[in-house]
């Protein structure tokens, strides 16, 4: 299931890195989170990577992703993504 726009709006200068985890009841697979990019965007590029999930002995999941800015200028994000199927 696809996901945008979930999160609180983050701001991030060029440089800056944001480190973000979202989860649901139970386990949902493989997940994916990118930046979801909101304009105005002042030169920024979005970079998603260091993927990770934990599994808890309830069955619960977390899914964990890094957001680093690589571009010349900031912008505010938050998360877009959904599972692998």
């Amino acid at each position: 299931m696809a996901f945008n726009n979930v999160g609180p709006l983050t701001f991030l200068a060029p440089g800056q890195t944001a480190f973000w985890s979202y989860s649901y009841g139970g386990d949902r697979g493989t997940q994916f989170a990118s930046a979801d990019v909101k304009t105005p965007n002042q030169g920024a590029v979005h970079l998603a990577d260091q993927q990770r999930k934990r599994k808890d002995n309830n069955g619960n999941a977390t899914y964990f992703v890094d957001i680093h800015n690589q571009g010349a200028g900031g912008c505010f994000h938050n998360l877009q993504g959904g599972g692998m199927s």
